[in-house]
């Protein structure tokens, strides 16, 4: 299925330079918690029902077409979490959700809706250290005394983005995270820093 009500929003994220936006999406009295990464091909939307324990990711390919199908196992939670019950002569089809969420895609986005790196944990599988959310600092390695290591690489993209990743294994740099809140830093030009 193709989604072009992203494309506006997909146009407003590049002219402001902004690789991942946060937005929410009522379905039912549902409420999702979407996340739209365009930093990596192909790009992610990832949907989190609010105060449910209940998430799915979608790939979105080129021409902003996605697969709308779901395992049974996830396909019977998400009726559970929209409250529907089973109608064996009327199932509930995906399609009809994704359309709707198409048609409430915001068309702009600001840096206010950018995620923070604790708002992607919630939905993102962290093994190193995952109590750790909050990013911290750059910890720059030499190569002899000390390396990045991979599993703080993949943290680092899957929280910061594949331009944080990329850089940091590029120049052997490691993310430092704490879970403190008031160590967090979100000023993007120290994020930045990195890539000059």
């Amino acid at each position: 299925m193709q989604l072009p009500g992203l494309k506006p929003l997909y146009a407003s994220m590049k002219q402001q330079n902004i690789d991942r936006c946060r937005f929410t999406f009522s379905f039912r009295k549902t409420v999702f918690d979407v996340m739209f990464f365009i930093d990596e091909k192909p790009y992610e939307l990832l949907f989190g029902a609010k105060g449910k324990n209940f998430f799915f990711e979608r790939t979105v390919h080129e021409g902003f077409k996605i697969n709308t199908g779901f395992d049974r196992e996830t396909y019977s939670e998400l009726c559970k979490v929209l409250g529907l019950k089973y109608d064996p002569n009327n199932p509930f089809s995906p399609k009809y959700l994704f359309e709707e969420f198409n048609n409430r895609v915001p068309n702009n986005v600001a840096l206010s809706d950018v995620p923070t790196t604790a708002q992607i944990s919630t939905y993102r599988n962290i093994e190193e250290e995952p109590d750790k959310i909050y990013f911290w600092r750059w910890i720059f390695h030499d190569g002899i005394k000390s390396n990045a290591k991979p599993e703080n690489l993949d943290k680092t993209r899957r929280l910061l983005g594949l331009k944080a990743y990329n850089a940091c294994k590029k120049r052997n740099i490691s993310s430092g995270w704490s879970a403190d809140p008031a160590k967090e830093k979100r000023d993007s030009k120290y994020i930045n820093r990195i890539y000059d």
